[in-house]
This record gives C-alpha cells, structure tokens and sequence, in this order.
C-alpha cells in the first residue's frame, strides 16, 4: 500500500444498520423513534410480493399504532411519473416519515419520494439536473427483500424513461436511509434467479470498487468481504436456497453498498446500461455478463491489488478468476454470452451510443470506444 493512498481517504456511512433474522419486528420500535407515537408512516411496497408472502399483513398488524398510508404501484423500473404520482398521495396525507419494503425498485421509490417530499418540481427535472435537491426529506427506512440491489444503505436512486430509452441516476448525500432494516428471512422466499441477479449485481458492484480509482483502505476492506461472502455463499444461496448462505448474501449485499458508495460502481454499470434500456435485460444480469472480461481489462493496472482479491476469490490467478467468476454465474442459471440476451454483431454501434462513458471514468487503465468495442464483441 503506497503512502498516497492514506493520504486520500474520504469515507461516510451514516446509514444505521440493523441486521438480523427477524428484525422486521422492530420496525414500530424505529418508526417511533424516527415520527415519534402514532406516526404518520407512507409504506411503499410492490403490488404483489409482500402480499402473497403474508409479510405485508405482519407489517400491518405490527404498525397499528401508527397511521400507515399503503402505496402499492411500484413498477420494476420507475420513471418519473411513477414518482410523481407517489409523491402526489404521499403529500396528500402528510406523512412523518417513508418506510419502503421491497427489492431496488420499491427502495428507490420510497427513497425519491422522501427526498423529494421537501422539495419543490418533478422528479424529471431532478433526473436530468435541471433542479438541485436543497432541502432535507422526510426521514426513510428502507427494507430490502433482497440481496442485492444494497440501495438500502446508499445516497442514490434511478429514474428510468424506457420509452425514449434513458435513465438517470438521482443522488445527495442527505439521501441515505436513516435506517436499513435488514431482515435476512425476507430473503428466503426469492425465486433463484431472482436472488442470482440481485446478488451478481452486488458482487460485481464491489469488484469494480475495488479496481477503481476511487478505492482506499476502507472501501477494499469492505470490497474484498463481499468478495468472499459472494465466492463462497452465492451458489449455494440460489441454487438450494440454504438459510446460512442466504444470510451471507443479505449482509454481503448490505456490505457491498457502505463500500461502493465510498468507490464507485463503474465499467460493468457503464456496459449495463444499453442492455436494460435496450433489450430488457434485468440489471443484476446485465451488469454481470461483463464482469470476468472488465476483469481482465483492469487487472494488469492494479498488480499490487491482485493477491488479496485472488485470495478473496478462492482463485490462483487471473485465468482461474475469471474461470470462478464463469462457474458461479452459470451454476445460478445466469448468461455469461451477449447472444444469449439478443445481441449480435451489427448492435454494437448501438449499444456503444447508449453508454454513459462519465463512469469509466474512474477505472484504472483507459478505455477508448475502440476498446470498449473489443471487450464487447469477446462476448458475443
């Protein structure tokens, strides 16, 4: 470790986590400690999942002392007007606080309408900077129901306007959860290919916070965990939905955001981007079809980082990295080829347009379009 890096770290976390099998029970307990008795509570959930689990009865029955405001229409990839519209019944009813419980997109919904609850416009003009948030939101507690998405601890959220295939990214540092109530159970009932693309999504988040240029001592110890929890527990989780690696993922998930907040996401989510806008693939497996090909672009600028992430890996080298890498994907049922998604040859023109290049910003080696077209066409 070189003497610059000590000299250059800048670190915040100020999200409390509360981790555990069943700590969805203390959610009255922190909801009054946030509005205080008989609380005003905005719930966001999706329209179904919660439901046919009965967990969103339990959640009722739990809040009887407050006054909850159910919204239930979180789509899978919430737009501007999806969160205008939440915005609208939330303020309608004047809430203490927002409690969101669900995967990434319930989480980011609940997380946009509690910043912007205190703040004036429409979440569009946010989107695309065309207003700053000023003004702190209500306080947020989020509830993931996944293992991956990690917005649950992070100071950002995504709009997406599938229709004139763009997305924006809607971050402030006072958008952090007051409280990420991480309930490992709520996990348990993801269908596997569920928890293989939300975990991927964070495995593949942390890599690349540790190759980039961002990282410091802090992030690559959070990094380098999740690495190990993911290598190790990620099959198993999604292939025989074993409680102990289920409860791995959920903490490594959690893990992954308090790291890739400090050092960002970057090639993988750079690639990703065209194949969710363009051809529906969901994140998790569009983010993490690249992941062993970034990994070998990036590797000969990080030498000196090497060895630990082979350690955390469980791996010998770069070839058997990105042979491990392989495994775990195919062994969760997920693509590791671009064909398979729909991609050929003449839309990487395409695809290479509709790729935020401001993300590859902070990796360490240079890329060019030239060079991104490379890496890509390796795929097909």
């Amino acid at each position: 470790m070189n003497a610059s890096s000590l000299n250059n770290i800048n670190f915040h976390a100020p999200t409390r986590v509360v981790f555990g099998a069943g700590t969805l029970s203390r959610l009255p307990e922190l909801v009054e400690e946030l509005g205080g008795p008989r609380s005003k509570v905005f719930l966001v959930t999706g329209s179904n999942y919660l439901r046919s689990q009965g967990t969103l009865d339990r959640v009722l029955k739990d809040l009887e002392g407050s006054q909850v405001t159910h919204y239930d229409s979180t789509p899978p990839f919430p737009s501007p007007i999806d969160v205008d519209r939440a915005l609208d019944r939330c303020r309608q009813v004047g809430p203490n606080l927002v409690v969101a419980i669900g995967g990434g997109s319930a989480l980011d919904l609940g997380k946009l309408v509690a910043i912007f609850f205190n703040n004036p416009g429409f979440a569009e003009e946010y989107g695309k900077g065309y207003r700053k948030i000023g003004n702190v939101g209500l306080p947020f507690i989020a509830v993931p129901t996944t293992s991956g998405s990690s917005s649950e601890v992070t100071a950002a959220a995504r709009l997406w306007q599938m229709d004139e295939r763009a997305s924006f990214a809607v971050s402030h540092r006072t958008m952090f959860p007051a409280v990420a109530l991480v309930d490992p159970n709520l996990a348990m009932s993801m269908p596997q290919d569920l928890a293989a693309a939300t975990g991927m999504d964070a495995f593949t988040s942390a890599i690349e916070s540790y190759w980039s240029k961002e990282s410091q001592p802090m992030t690559d110890a959070l990094a380098l965990r999740v690495i190990s929890l993911y290598s190790q527990n990620l099959v198993p989780s999604c292939v025989e939905g074993d409680r102990e690696a289920r409860t791995s993922c959920s903490l490594a998930a959690t893990i992954s955001g308090v790291g890739y907040t400090n050092s960002r996401p970057n090639m993988c989510h750079a690639f990703s981007q065209p194949l969710t806008l363009l051809w529906r693939v969901p994140h998790g497996q569009a983010v993490c079809v690249s992941l062993p090909a970034c990994l070998e672009w990036t590797a000969e600028a990080i030498p000196e980082k090497l060895p630990a992430l082979w350690d955390a890996l469980g791996v010998d080298g770069l070839d058997h990295a990105k042979q491990r890498l392989t495994e775990i994907m195919l062994a969760c049922g997920l693509e590791t080829r671009l064909g398979p998604m729909g991609v050929v040859q003449k839309d990487l023109d395409i695809m290479l347009e509709y790729v935020p290049w401001e993300r590859l910003a902070n990796i360490p080696k240079p890329m060019s379009k030239e060079d991104a077209r490379s890496v890509l066409e390796g795929l097909l």
